[in-house]
This record gives structure tokens, C-alpha cells and sequence, in this order.
């Protein structure tokens, strides 16, 4: 068997992988599952290994570090990176690196599995003598998801067409998007053991996009496609109209495709994408299983506002994600403002359906849920369309979205609960002698700035001014035994300086060390 370790900071997500992944089946063993970077690296310095995984921002040792010493000692070593930011910088180092895998968190245990099986065959071909085939797939995927966002340099995609040899076609170019109908609900209701189910559609629509020559494709979520369309431009309506078509005919479930104006440079590809994610938005007035083209869309009366829905979501979701429920009362207001314009109730449930579905899209991606949040056992579109009234919906939705950033603000507050006292025992057992955050982040396997961060986030203070405030407190205290002279106490608490020492005190106190002792 192939020998494999893992390293991820996160030890529940470290877990996850050890455990929801079938190594065994996969003919991998995993010989070292850790959550330490260093003492992963030490492990691969000692041992014959074959594959790394490692998430890639990491305290004390980043894992683009640990993969190139890990290379140093084994250049046959393959690597899969997985990290929580869409970051194309990232893929660029994991393409210096060689690396043969790029995925992004929550990590989609079908696609993890698909890679390990393409380097598992890779491994098996290198053995035998045999050159594989299948370097580096997944570079091409996440470069076709960057340029679709913008956020591809000219210079980076002349060197991504020199050296893949893509052909982009000269002149007009549109970009699409394609969605598989319904998954946005339903992915979140499928129990675990369906959720194959849709990674086959989204399979089966990629495919499909393949056998009709359409153009690069790269997946956006576990229902969604982005794609470059390298056709005539002139033939989009009916090539994708072709695809439309097919999917429904052959398949258990159809797709609506939405696409962008055409730009005349594959660096502006991705206004045409922005587009196309503008007048996905429509289907809750056009319906499923059609073509959303930008004539179609364009007679539509509200598509400013349309498009201003996805910016106020993305405003909602922010606040409630840093507790601020001024501005979620704020998004809430701005979104059923729209509401009062529409002309029949069934708009009016088709939008607020819109709103939960990406609510519980967004959740999703926090590894949460209206249920794990909240404890609803009754589906959410059920009690979206109980409500009689726009005015009982948008208190409902207030309400919720309340609740639902207070959990997330718990959930976070109580993840660093341990990490704190851990803290805070280690300041109070070296309050007589120098405490530093460089030494306390060494202490903790944290970066200095990192650290500082967390602390005076959940502290609400830095924590030079926590171990100032806490030398106070052991003052105040050894102050009123009168057997203490006040230059002892000031030892006591890590001051060499009386003068420092009195001064600091009268700062925090109000009061000299001397004063403050013939008040008691």
C-alpha cells in the first residue's frame, strides 16, 4: 500500500479526512495523521512516504513550506494541497511545487476521491516504467474559475495558454453559466448517503458539455458550472439550447443556463460571467429548464434590481457572520423593499424561497444548516410559504437571521474558550518574570501576529495591556499584606524598576503602590 500523511491545523477537519476517506480502499495507508506542522515534517524526515496532504495556512510552518522540504528529501514525493481560500496564488506556488492536487475547503469528499485515484494510477504507472497522463487537470479547473472571476494577470494567462496549449478562440467570446435545476435546496435535504446523487448530475452535465464541444468548464459549487464558450459566438443561443435540450432528454433531472454579453478580449471574460450570474438570478420569474440569454432578461422591469439582490445577500451574510445586527435589520429592510412592487403572490414566495435557499447555501459552507443551527426540524420553504403576509415573512426572516448569527457568534466564541484559559494559566504561572507574545505564540505553536489577533478579539484587549492588567492585579493584592515592602511586590510582579514599576501602577490605579497601601 501507498503511505500517506496528513497534516491540517484544524483537527476537526483533520479527522474528517482520516476517517470519511476510504484509504484502504484507495490501496493508501495513512502512517501519520497530524495536526502539528513541525512535527509532521519531522515524521516525513524520518520515513519513506509516497503522498502529502496538508492544508496550506498554517501557524509556525506554512504547508507550501513543509511540501518543498518534504520534496528536498523525497523529489518523487506527490502532494495535494487543500486550503480554504480561492486563492490563485496559491495554485500558482502548488504549480511551481508540482503539485498534483488543489482542493478547496469544505473539501468535497467525491472530488478528493477522484484525485487520489488519478495519484494512486499515477503512482501504479511510475512503478511499471509508464508515464501518466493525467498531470495537473486540476490547475486547468482552477485557472478557468479565476479568469471567470477576473482575478488572472495577462501575464499569467499567456503563460497557462504556452504551456497547456488551450485554444481560445480569436475575436467575440461569452461566458455561461450552468445550474442543475432545484440543487440549490435540495443538496442541503439529500441525507449523506444520496449526496453522490448530485455529484453524479453535475458529473453527467459536465460531460454532456464535453460531447457538444462547448468550451472550457470548470465546477463552481456541487451544482453549478462555469464555462468559456469557444464556439462561434453567433451560435450560443443554439448550442446551448442543444445542451438544454439533451441533459432533459437523457437525464433524470435538467439544467438552466444563463449567459453573458460577448468581450472581444479573454482578459474581460469575466464582465461576461458577471453577467451571466446577474441573469441566473431571473430563473425565479422565467422558470427552469430554459436558456437565460441577455435578450430575454433584458426586457425583464426589474433587473437592477435583481442584480442589486446578490449584493445586498452578500452584505447580509458578512453581518451576520461578524455579529453586527444593525446591518442584517438594515439588508433585511433593503431586500423586502423590493417585494411591495411585485404583481402576484407567487413572486412574492419565489423570492423569499430565493433568499433561505442562499441563506442555507451560504450556512452550508460554514459546515452548517437551518437544523444545526436553530434545531428546525421543519423544512424552511415549508414555512416560507406558511405566512400570509409580506410583513409576517420579513419578521420571520429578521428573526432568523438574528438567531443564526448569535449561534455563529457562540459557536466561535466557545471554539477559542480552551485556547484562552490555556493562555491565561500561562500568563498567571509567569507573572514574576518577563512574558512576551513572541514567546507565548512560540508556546502555542501560533504565528505572533496571528495570535495577537485572536487574543484581542475575543479578549477586546491586546495582550501586552491583558499581562499589564494582570501584574496590576497581583500588585493590588500582594500590596495589602503588609508583610510585602513595596519593592518586593514590585518584583513579584515582574518589575525590576520600582520607578517603572510605581509609575505603571499610578497609570492603571489611580494611585502610588504607597497610597494605594495606607487606603487599606
Amino acid at each position: 500500500m501507498y503511505k500517506a500523511v496528513l497534516v491540517d491545523d484544524e483537527t476537526y477537519d483533520l479527522e474528517g479526512m482520516r476517517k470519511l476517506i476510504p484509504w484502504e480502499e484507495l490501496n493508501i495507508e495513512v502512517v501519520c495523521c497530524e495536526n502539528k506542522p513541525l512535527a509532521a515534517l519531522r515524521f516525513i524526515e524520518n520515513h519513506e512516504i509516497d503522498i502529502l496532504v496538508t492544508d496550506i495556512k498554517m501557524p509556525v510552518l506554512s504547508g507550501l513550506e513543509l511540501a518543498k522540504r518534504a520534496a528536498e528529501r523525497n523529489p518523487q514525493l506527490k502532494t495535494v494541497f487543500i486550503s480554504g481560500y480561492q486563492d490563485f496564488h496559491y495554485a500558482k506556488q502548488a504549480l511551481h511545487l508540482k503539485a498534483e492536487g488543489y482542493v478547496l475547503k469544505p473539501v468535497d469528499d467525491h472530488e478528493f476521491v477522484a484525485i487520489l485515484k488519478e495519484l494512486t494510477a499515477q503512482l501504479d504507472a511510475e512503478r511499471t516504467g509508464e508515464n501518466s497522463i493525467h498531470s495537473f487537470s486540476f490547475i486547468r479547473h482552477d485557472f478557468i474559475l479565476h479568469l471567470l472571476e477576473g482575478s488572472i494577470e495577462p501575464e499569467q494567462l499567456r503563460t497557462f495558454v504556452e504551456a497547456y496549449r488551450v485554444a481560445f478562440p480569436q475575436g467575440p467570446i461569452h461566458a455561461a453559466l450552468i445550474e442543475i435545476d432545484g440543487a440549490a435546496w435540495k443538496q442541503q435535504h439529500l441525507p449523506e448517503s444520496e449526496q453522490a446523487v448530485l455529484a453524479t448530475y453535475l458529473q453527467q452535465t459536465a460531460q454532456a458539455v464535453e460531447r457538444h464541444r462547448l468550451g472550457y468548464w470548470c465546477k463552481l459549487s456541487p451544482y453549478q458550472l462555469g464555462l468559456v464558450f469557444t464556439q462561434d459566438s453567433r451560435e450560443i443561443e443554439q448550442a446551448l439550447t442543444a445542451l438544454i435540450e439533451a441533459i432533459g432528454q437523457a437525464c433524470a433531472f435538467t439544467v438552466t443556463v444563463s449567459y453573458g454579453h460577448e468581450v472581444n478580449q479573454l482578459e474581460a471574460i469575466h464582465r461576461s460571467f458577471k453577467q451571466a450570474q446577474t441573469f441566473m438570478a431571473y430563473k425565479m420569474f422565467h422558470g427552469n429548464n430554459r436558456l437565460l440569454s441577455p435578450h430575454a432578461v433584458w426586457r425583464h422591469a426589474e433587473e437592477q434590481d435583481a442584480f442589486d439582490v446578490n449584493q445586498v445577500l452578500d452584505r447580509l451574510f458578512s453581518a451576520m457572520a461578524n455579529y453586527r445586527l444593525v446591518q442584517i435589520c438594515d439588508c433585511i429592510e433593503e431586500l423586502f423593499r423590493l417585494v411591495s412592487g411585485f404583481e402576484h403572490p407567487s413572486k412574492v414566495y419565489n423570492y423569499a424561497i430565493h433568499i433561505v435557499t442562499k441563506l442555507e447555501t451560504y450556512l452550508h459552507t460554514l459546515h452548517e444548516s437551518f437544523r444545526s443551527l436553530l434545531g428546525l426540524e421543519t423544512d424552511t420553504i415549508a414555512i416560507v410559504q406558511q405566512f400570509e403576509t409580506i410583513a409576517d415573512m420579513q419578521r420571520w426572516m429578521r428573526r432568523t437571521t438574528f438567531e443564526i448569527s448569535e449561534q455563529l457568534f457562540t459557536k466561535r466564541q466557545s471554539k477559542n474558550r480552551k485556547l484562552f484559559e490555556d493562555i491565561e494559566q500561562y500568563v498567571e504561572e509567569r507573572l514574576s518574570g518577563e512574558i512576551t507574545l513572541k514567546e507565548a505564540a512560540n508556546h502555542f505553536s501560533y504565528s505572533p501576529n496571528h495570535l495577537g489577533f485572536l487574543f484581542k478579539d475575543y479578549k477586546g484587549e491586546s495582550f501586552n495591556e491583558y499581562v499589564v492588567k494582570r501584574r496590576m492585579e497581583r500588585a493590588k493584592k500582594l500590596l495589602r499584606d503588609h508583610h510585602w515592602k513595596v519593592y518586593e511586590v514590585a518584583d513579584q510582579v515582574g518589575y525590576k524598576s520600582l520607578t517603572y514599576f510605581s509609575r505603571t501602577f499610578r497609570e492603571m490605579v489611580g494611585l502610588t503602590p504607597g497610597d494605594y497601601r495606607k487606603q487599606r
